[in-house]
């Protein structure tokens, strides 16, 4: 492959951001600290010498072994996660057995060995890429297996003709394996280079079917670390239908259609998640706490008559509410078990609480026996809250804000969305994606 050499490891602050938001849980440390790549601070506990180049594991599984749990729950995603973590750890301390150098010698004589620990620790990437992390030896394996494909020639290998982008150039032929092209993602995707690793990951998806819906799923989390949500759940989605076992993806979904207010498509996901999902799956706590606000704001107003069908649909609905609102609550106590922290407070979560626990105080300062007034209210502010999906996201890409407010400060005035001058129902992020919609769909519908 072209244009995809090695970069340096760096710190995946994109895709932090984006997982803080719209991720299903986050954890609220107490007396264990678990360094991830949100932190803003040092590891003060660290040698900087000897922890530079070692792999940092970041995932929230590590805490089921400090709690001492990991035995404790069957949940394929924890049993992934460990797998990997192990095919990891054994294919670096193999990795430290061979001399580093891109020599010709050098290669012939450890190809074996170069050949079998490339193939673990790509197989630990596509069981779970968060066991997995980039430094500077596995850099210099890259080059030492691509030097390796290039002499040899080995089964399973293919070629692939890449236009040059200098003017006039010729076009290029790049020899490649499955492997070769999964350790460029992988080295992409650690160094937050979310464009490129696109572009290889698309190549990934049209070449080799067996994982296509592992590519599928990691390009979106790309787009998503983007701000490109369009395109992150078409790619969910069509994951979905590659691979209908990895129900986290419903939880996923639930969560960006969630974040960019399209109320319906996340009740959808997150109903069809609760369903099917791992009764010890980290994301549950968040599915059942985002459904239960989905399900209070959808409640009917104004229902004046008590035995009226608005009447016992509003008490339906309401009822419905409370009962995912408790057992959120209960689901949220077994991750504690496992995990020996909390679930932390988002946005889903803390907008939970507000509507069900701080509002059932009655205007006397008395806590009330009937909840329905209180959440009623509740639900009124819900709806207010949640806006038209049109008017409240980008129609072309689903960007929910205007890529004009990056790089501003907390004190500028965040500039609003671009709404269609014309009928004033959509919006867009930038003058980019107005002109794409119009031209592909928008001009043939708008109406002042």
């Amino acid at each position: 492959m072209t244009d995809t050499h090695p970069a340096p490891a760096v710190e995946d602050a994109a895709v932090a951001e984006v997982v803080k938001a719209t991720e299903a849980t986050s954890l609220e440390e107490k007396s264990v600290h678990v360094h991830g790549p949100d932190c803003d601070h040092d590891d003060e506990h660290a040698n900087d010498e000897e922890q530079k180049d070692a792999p940092q594991y970041r995932n929230d599984f590590d805490l089921l072994e400090v709690n001492g749990t990991k035995d404790k729950t069957t949940d394929p995603l924890v049993k992934n996660y460990f797998e990997a973590k192990e095919l990891f750890a054994k294919a670096m301390e193999r990795l430290d057995e061979i001399p580093e150098g891109a020599e010709a010698e050098l290669i012939e004589k450890h190809k074996d060995e170069i050949v079998s620990v490339t193939s673990d620790l790509m197989k630990a990437f596509l069981l779970d890429e968060k066991a997995c992390q980039i430094n500077q030896r596995i850099l210099k394996l890259a080059e030492q297996y691509e030097m390796y494909v290039q002499t040899h020639n080995p089964e399973g290998t293919s070629t692939a003709t890449v236009d040059s982008e200098e003017e006039g150039a010729e076009s290029q032929t790049t020899i490649y394996t499955r492997d070769s092209v999964v350790f460029v993602i992988m080295i992409l995707w650690t160094g937050g280079q979310f464009e490129h690793c696109i572009q290889t990951l698309t190549f990934a998806i049209q070449e080799f079917e067996p994982i296509k819906g592992r590519m599928l799923e990691l390009r979106a989390n790309c787009h998503m670390a983007l701000r490109n949500f369009k395109a992150c759940n078409e790619d969910l989605e069509e994951a979905l239908t590659v691979e209908p076992v990895n129900v986290e993806i419903h939880s996923t979904l639930g969560n960006v259609y969630y974040a960019t207010h399209q109320a319906q498509d996340a009740l959808y996901h997150f109903k069809t998640f609760i369903q099917v999902a791992h009764p010890d799956s980290r994301t549950l706590p968040n599915a059942y706490y985002a459904l239960s606000t989905l399900t209070l704001q959808s409640v009917p107003s104004g229902a004046t008559k008590k035995k009226s069908n608005q009447a016992l649909k509003q008490a339906a609905l309401l009822k419905e509410a409370q009962e995912y609102f408790k057992k959120a609550q209960d689901v949220d106590l077994r991750f504690k078990e496992l995990y020996g922290v909390v679930t932390g407070f988002n946005d889903i979560k803390k907008t939970a609480f507000q509507a069900f626990q701080i509002r059932t105080a009655g205007r006397n300062g008395l806590i009330s026996t009937d909840p329905a007034p209180a959440l009623l209210e509740a639900s009124e502010i819900l709806k207010k809250s949640f806006k038209n999906p049109g008017i409240s996201s980008c129609a072309s890409c689903g960007r929910p804000d205007n890529v004009a407010n990056e790089g501003r400060t907390a004190e500028q005035k965040p500039k609003p969305l671009i709404k269609c001058n014309k009928c004033n129902k959509v919006a867009y992020c930038s003058r980019p994606c107005q002109i794409s919609h119009w031209n592909s769909a928008h001009k043939n519908v708008c109406k002042k």
